[in-house]
């Protein structure tokens, strides 16, 4: 049996996956361009920072979360 100390179904879990997304989605950003930075639009380089946090998460949720052999056997 699964260990129930952490749940990949945990709202914890949907909670922040949401907020990242909220924010890496440019729905909210005004039509015109605005300040770049970086070179692109300021919405583009939020999109792309929120990408990454949400990739950063998502390994970090599985390097230290995924169960290993030892917690199969127990």
């Amino acid at each position: 049996m699964m260990n129930r100390k952490f749940s990949f179904l945990s709202w914890r879990v949907w909670a922040v996956y949401a907020v990242l997304f909220a924010v890496s989605i440019p729905w909210y950003w005004p039509q015109e361009v605005g300040p770049l930075l970086l070179g692109m639009p300021l919405w583009a380089a939020v999109s792309v920072l929120g990408s990454a946090l949400i990739s950063a998460y998502t390994a970090w949720l599985l390097v230290k979360h995924w169960p290993d052999e030892e917690d199969d056997q127990a």
